[in-house]
This record gives C-alpha cells, structure tokens and sequence, in this order.
C-alpha cells in the first residue's frame, strides 16, 4: 500500500537529510539577506522615518492600525483557500496545510527568482508522493491572481492615465501590454483543454506535460472559485493599503487612492521580480510615480508603503523561515 509522504523531524546522520540541512540553510541565508538588504535601503530612503511613523502612532488611529494588522491573516487565509481549492484534485489538503504551504511558498519566493520560489515553497509542502503534479494547480493560482491584478491596475490605469507624469511612448507601451495580457487570460482558459491531450515525444516534455497537466483539467466552476478567492484577496490588501493612507489625511479622494493603489500593485505585477529594485523598492519608486500629480509628502507615501510591507510580507516571511526548518521529507514506504 502506497503512502503519502510525511513530515518529521530531522535526522542528522542521513546523508538525505544534510542535503536538505544544507538548502534550508542557504535558502534562510537568502531571506535574512533579503531583509537586512531592504530595511538597510528604507534607511537611505527615509532619513526621518521614525518621526514619520512617530506621527501615526497614537490612540485615534489604533482602530485603523488595528484592522491593517488583522486584514493580514485575512488576506494570506484567501489565499490558503485559493490553494487548497485547486489542490483538491491532486492531494485533498486541510487549510491548515494550505495555510502552511502558502506562508512556505512567500519565504521561498524571497529567495528564489520570480514565482519560481512561491512554487517550490508550496509544492515541497505538500504531503504526498505526488506533490510534483501540483506544479500545474500552482501556476493556476498564481495565474489567476496576475490576471486579477492587471484587470484592477487597468481601471486604475484608465481612471489616472491622463494625469501620470510619464511619457507618451510608455503610456502606449503600457495600453498595448494591457491589452494584450487581457486578452491573453480568456484565451489560456479557453484553449486549457489540449493540455490534457498532448502528448509530446521527447523525455523532457513527457515529464513537463506530466507536471503541468491539471491545468487543463478544471472545470469553469473551479476556476470561478479560484477566481473568486483571488478577487477577494485583491479588495483585502486593496482596503488594507488605503487604510494605510488614511493615516495620512491626503486630501485625495477614496477613487483616487484605490487607482493609485492598483497602479502600484500592477507594477508589482508586471514587472519580473528579479530586478535592482527588489519588492519594496519596487513598490515606493511606482508609489512616488503615480502619486506624483497629488504632490503629496513623498516621505508619507514611502511610509505607508513600508508599513504594508511590514505587515503583509515580513511578518509571515518569518512565520516561514519557521515552517522550513520545521520540517523534512520521509521516504515513501511501500
């Protein structure tokens, strides 16, 4: 009888088990890394954000601090339920392991390019010999929360593209890139179904096609669902970051802000994760870019940004650090 791989603590003497001391290592190392490098950069950017911070830190504004800090395991739990909904056809998983796999998988994805890392976080969480075939269900996920953010960012981009300070050339590159990813979601869900019935000739392809095959096997009622989660998800941190501005008193309106917001969170979408800047960087430098119009406080805008960070990244990076050192792989008894 075939059973699902478990996790257990380490065995030190296992040469299996030092491989994966020494990975967890290195993958740790990147994340502290990652860390250090981005609170060193804030501290070049912002010369005075303690007293940007101290002016938010007081008694009226601890209900909105209050509902930013708990919209966070609100956002990460629809997030779990988005994975745990597409996991169900290759390893049936608790919320408990989703929410595992998910926190797992943003740790990873600091270290690892792109959404690569995201992928081998929740896939190497799973407790099942078949936790490979995942691979599919995660590029379905992360698939349907890129086309839920470019969707949002393009209303945002309709409603500010005639007040953004950027040149014609890159407002055209950035119609044309919209458009082209809008019309690309509802084609892949449409033209999903040959995936399923390919079969390539080449070793390498069989065992790619092997990997990624579920993704054509959702119906349009699991896709929907999926979807779903990730709209949610994406309303979670859109009112979650505009409760972080309102701290600030900006004399913008509600609809301003939020297509500001989308703007950010399309960058952040568009733009690969490899890049000079990293994630919060990333984040203040098209943060200063859209709210330029406004001229508002730049150090107020940055500030909001790097709470958010704190909240929605940080914070369950080390919950991650913790789950990677938690556990190890047992082999597959038969």
């Amino acid at each position: 009888m075939v059973q699902d791989k478990e996790l257990s603590p380490p065995k030190p003497k296992s040469g299996q088990a030092n491989l994966l001391w020494a990975i967890k290592l290195v993958v740790t190392a990147l994340i502290v890394s990652y860390i250090y490098r981005t609170f060193r950069n804030e501290q070049k950017g912002i010369t005075d954000i303690g007293s940007v911070f101290a002016t938010i830190w007081s008694a009226e504004n601890v209900p909105v601090l209050l509902g930013m800090t708990l919209l966070m395991p609100l956002n990460w739990a629809l997030e779990s339920l988005k994975w745990q909904s597409l996991t169900r056809k290759i390893v049936p998983i608790t919320f408990l392991e989703a929410f595992r796999g998910t926190l797992t998988g943003l740790a990873v994805g600091v270290a690892v390019p792109a959404q690569l890392g995201d992928t081998l976080g929740r896939v190497a969480a799973l407790k099942s010999d078949r936790r490979l075939e995942a691979i599919g269900a995660a590029l379905v996920s992360n698939g349907i929360q890129f086309y839920v953010s470019v969707l949002a960012g393009a209303a945002g981009w309709l409603y500010l593209e005639k007040g953004l300070d950027i040149s014609e050339t890159a407002k055209m590159a950035i119609r044309i890139t919209l458009v082209a990813v809008l019309l690309l979601g509802p084609a892949a869900f449409a033209y999903r179904k040959p995936l399923t019935r390919w079969r390539p000739r080449r070793s390498i392809f069989r065992k790619m096609q092997q990997y990624i095959v579920v993704a054509g096997t959702y119906t349009a009622r699991e896709v929907s669902v999926a979807t779903l989660y990730g709209a949610i998800r994406y309303l979670v941190f859109l009112t979650q970051f505009l409760l972080a501005l309102s701290l600030f008193d900006f004399a913008v309106s509600a609809a301003g802000l939020a297509a500001c917001v989308s703007l950010i969170f399309l960058a952040k979408t568009l733009i690969p994760a490899v890049n000079v800047l990293g994630d919060l960087g990333l984040r203040e430098f098209t943060a200063l870019v859209v709210f330029a119009s406004y001229q508002l406080p730049p150090e107020q805008i940055i500030a909001a940004t790097f709470l958010i960070w704190i909240l929605n990244v940080l914070g369950p990076i080390l919950v991650g650090i913790f789950l990677i050192w938690k556990y190890k792989w047992k082999k597959i008894k038969v």
